[in-house]
């Protein structure tokens, strides 16, 4: 139900009559109000002694007051007699229907003068925009939908834009419901780029009932889904280190987070910057130090991303030395051997975040603690050594990464080319 608050002053000797200037939309079998009120000029009282109201359409009476109230209509009508004093002559009407539709008469007399003013009731109502959800996965067929409900009569056309181009002119078939009202809905068939993310796309309804199209901007997001994996080093249960590879996410923001047994790894942790894919995904990665004990225990790599709606985990088991003597190599995660390895370092919570896109090289020397681990003989005679020192403290990190780096150093030559997993780039 609308009416224009503008209105139409008509006037006989006396009697000034108001009225709104733009048509009344009601819906079908909706309940309706038609605006009427009046004035006496020069400004009195109104004394319905000498009051006679009269609504009409199409020459019909509709309801009248003289005296009293005459409803004419059959499915009935309401004029107040109670507010004619403060000049309030408003109509209402229920349940309208097709018939109702037209140019409605308000006469008023206070005798001696008269006035009259006509009010137009249409039965429309303009339509209700929602849109679908506006979240996109990258590179995969996606839809956006865009839905026009309690609108009547029938008769919406949907077009789609992105930005001020011309996606789509679409119009839709119409269901009718319960209300009497209409439904429809638009669709957007498409695969989402990276050039679509943040873009404003819109949607644009027409339809008889509306004096303009009705529209909803968006701003489009467009995600992918990081994937996980997990590279020990050595391989098998009683690795000394664990790299957590996360690949292929978009947007670049990412959490990952090493576990043991549930708690996070505090501290020994070394991470990657953000690798920028051809694809315009990102890749990262974080090498923990699982805290050495007696028991054995999980390791977990957890990823939090807007991607995703619950937080994505891996988790392995971990075993002191001395126990599990099955020994496994783990394959090469798909996202590394097509991407160069990130440059690890310390985590600081000062350091700045790399920019995307950045180079990433290899960690040779003093930080090059997965790789050494990896070059066969050195890494394997430290750690051959460590378990025959079951009784000594344990080294701390810079002097393992030290130790490692030297062995690293001696197998240059023969590792070059080579990834933490001992695949060729």
């Amino acid at each position: 139900l609308q009416s224009n608050s503008i209105s139409l002053s008509f006037s006989g000797a006396a009697v000034i009559i108001q009225v709104p200037s733009s048509p009344v939309q009601a819906g079908p079998h909706s309940n309706v109000s038609l605006p009427c009120h009046f004035s006496l000029d020069p400004p009195r009282p109104i004394n319905v002694d000498f009051l006679i109201v009269r609504w009409s359409l199409r020459g019909k009476n509709i309801a009248k007051f003289d005296t009293s109230i005459t409803v004419f209509r059959p499915r009935g009508a309401v004029l107040d007699a109670t507010r004619l004093p403060e000049g309030n002559a408003t109509l209402y009407l229920s349940d309208v229907r097709e018939e109702d539709a037209g140019e409605y008469t308000c006469f008023v007399l206070h005798t001696p003068d008269s006035a009259e003013g006509k009010v137009a009731l249409k039965l429309e109502a303009p339509p209700h925009l929602t849109l679908g959800s506006t979240e996109v996965p990258l590179g995969k067929p996606s839809t956006l939908t865009c839905a026009a409900s309690d609108f009547y009569p029938d008769g919406v056309s949907v077009k789609w834009l992105r930005g001020s181009e011309t996606l789509k002119v679409d119009s839709p078939p119409a269901k009718l419901e319960a209300n009497y009202h209409f439904n429809a809905e638009s669709v957007l068939n498409f695969t989402p780029q990276i050039s679509d993310a943040g873009v404003t796309f819109s949607c644009h309804i027409q339809h008889p009932a509306a004096k303009d199209p009705i529209r909803k901007d968006f701003e489009l997001k467009v995600v992918a889904r990081p994937q996980l994996h997990i590279v020990t080093r050595p391989s098998g249960k009683t690795f000394l280190v664990a790299e957590c590879l996360v690949c292929g996410f978009y947007p670049e923001n990412v959490e990952v987070q090493g576990l043991q047994n549930g708690e996070p790894i505090q501290g020994r942790i070394y991470k990657s910057g953000l690798e920028k894919n051809s694809n315009g995904t990102f890749s990262t990665g974080s090498v923990f130090f699982p805290k050495q004990g007696h028991f054995a225990a999980n390791f977990t790599c957890q990823v939090q991303h807007e991607a995703l709606e619950a937080p994505l985990e891996e988790t392995i088991p971990w075993e002191p030395e001395g126990e599990g003597a099955g020994i496994t190599h783990p394959s090469s995660p798909e996202c590394i051997t097509k991407s160069p390895r990130p440059k690890l370092k310390p985590a600081s919570p000062t350091d700045p975040p790399p920019a995307p896109g950045s180079p990433m090289t290899w960690l040779l020397g003093p930080l090059g603690l997965a790789l050494g681990l990896v070059l066969g003989g050195g890494a394997m005679l430290m750690y051959q050594r460590r378990r025959a020192k079951n009784e000594q403290a344990e080294p701390n990190d810079q002097t393992l990464l030290k130790k490692m780096g030297e062995d690293a150093e001696s197998h240059e030559g023969k590792a070059s080319g080579k990834s933490l997993d001992g695949t060729r780039m």
